[in-house]
C-alpha cells in the first residue's frame, strides 16, 4: 500500500512539472476612464515576482513567499524543497522607497531583474493597496526585517506551498486589478516579455 502512495505522488509530482512548463499568458485590464499605475517587479530569485504602488513620492512594493525562505532567508536546499512540499508559514513583504519619474526601479530593489508598468482601474488599485496595508498590519507584532533584501516582512495567514505559492498570490493580486492569467503560473512564469 505505501508503494502504491509513493507513485500516486510521483505522479503528481511529475503531472505537475509537464503542466507547469506551459508558457504563461497575461492579459491586462481592460480600458476606463479612471487608470493608475501599477509596477509588476521580477526577481533573479526563482523567478519571484512582486508589485508596486506609487503613492506621494514613493514606490510601496508588496511581495508573497514563505516565512523561512523570503523574512528568514534560509534559502537552503532542504528548506525550499521542504517548504514547498507542506503546507508552511506564509509571509506578505513590504518596501517602500523614494520614486521620482524616470528613476530606475531596478535599482531600488536588490535582486531587481526586469520591471513592467501596467494600467489598472484606480478604484482597485486602491482597494488592493488597502487589503494588502490591513493584512499587513493585523500581523505587524511579527514584523522582521532581512537585511539581505531590505525588505520588511510579517506572518501572512495563507500557507505556502507548491499548490499556493509566490505565483499564485500574485496571481490573485492581478486578477483582484482586473488582469487574466493563465498557463504555467505553478514554477517561474513569464509575466514580463
Amino acid at each position: 500500500m505505501k508503494t502504491n502512495k509513493y507513485l500516486v505522488l510521483i505522479s503528481v509530482s511529475l503531472i505537475s512539472m509537464v503542466l507547469g512548463s506551459c508558457g504563461t499568458s497575461l492579459t491586462l485590464p481592460a480600458t476606463s476612464s479612471n487608470m493608475e499605475r501599477v509596477y509588476l517587479i521580477q526577481y533573479d530569485t526563482w523567478g519571484h515576482h512582486s508589485l508596486a504602488f506609487f503613492r506621494n513620492g514613493k514606490l510601496i512594493e508588496f511581495t508573497y513567499g514563505d516565512w523561512e525562505l523570503f523574512a528568514l532567508n534560509k534559502r537552503d536546499l532542504w528548506t525550499g524543497w521542504k517548504n514547498m512540499t507542506f503546507p508552511t508559514e506564509g509571509a506578505l513583504g513590504k518596501k517602500i522607497v523614494g520614486f521620482n519619474e524616470g528613476d530606475s526601479i531596478c535599482s531600488k530593489f536588490i535582486g531587481c531583474n526586469k520591471t513592467a508598468s501596467f494600467q489598472a482601474p484606480s478604484h482597485k488599485v486602491s482597494e488592493l493597496l488597502i487589503m494588502l496595508e490591513e493584512s499587513y498590519l493585523e500581523e505587524s507584532k511579527s514584523e522582521v526585517y532581512n537585511s539581505l533584501e531590505e525588505v520588511f516582512f510579517v506572518k501572512h495567514k495563507r500557507r505556502y506551498w507548491l499548490w499556493h505559492n509566490c505565483n499564485h498570490q500574485l496571481v490573485e493580486w492581478l486578477e483582484y486589478l482586473g488582469a487574466k492569467v493563465s498557463g504555467r503560473i505553478l514554477f517561474s512564469p513569464n509575466f514580463i516579455e
